[in-house]
């Protein structure tokens, strides 16, 4: 369920910043811009939260889905809506979605990815620090404790 809010968030971003760019300023219809968000929600979900961000970190994920976003508009825009100044309006999208991507995968790092890696067969669940350092000798305090009770 965790994974159908990041993808609604994701997506209602691409569309908002689509249509801000390409339907107000390029005229493109809203049926487009919905068509063209949820593609590339799909495929930036995949390529840049789900695999890129969980081993490469925020800052490659963010400048891959720049360029994947850019891209993808900018193909499947000459496809479905070609005019003129459309790599403009691409480039524009694209930066203020990667911006928003920036925040959106902090997001996606504390509420979405880390539930996956909760399981104690995890050796970095299983080697947590406790109170006690691994200098303390702990059976040593305890009969000297003993000693002083007797």
């Amino acid at each position: 369920m965790r994974y159908v809010g990041a993808l609604i968030i994701k997506l209602i971003m691409i569309t908002f910043v689509s249509w801000f760019f390409l339907g107000l300023f390029g005229g493109v219809s809203f049926a487009n811009i919905l068509l063209v968000s949820v593609v590339l929600t799909g495929v930036s979900f995949l390529v840049g939260d789900l695999y890129l961000l969980k081993n490469f970190g925020n800052t490659l994920a963010t400048v891959v889905d720049f360029v994947l976003v850019w891209a993808g508009l900018w193909a499947l825009g000459a496809a479905l809506f070609p005019f003129e100044g459309l790599v403009l309006y691409c480039i524009a999208s694209a930066f203020f979605i990667a911006a928003g991507e920036g925040f959106f995968h902090l997001y996606m790092e504390r509420n979405v990815l880390p539930n996956e890696d909760s399981s104690t067969d995890n050796p970095a669940v299983k080697n947590l620090q406790t109170e006690f350092g691994s200098d303390v000798d702990i059976k040593s305090d305890a009969e000297k404790t003993n000693k002083k009770k007797k």
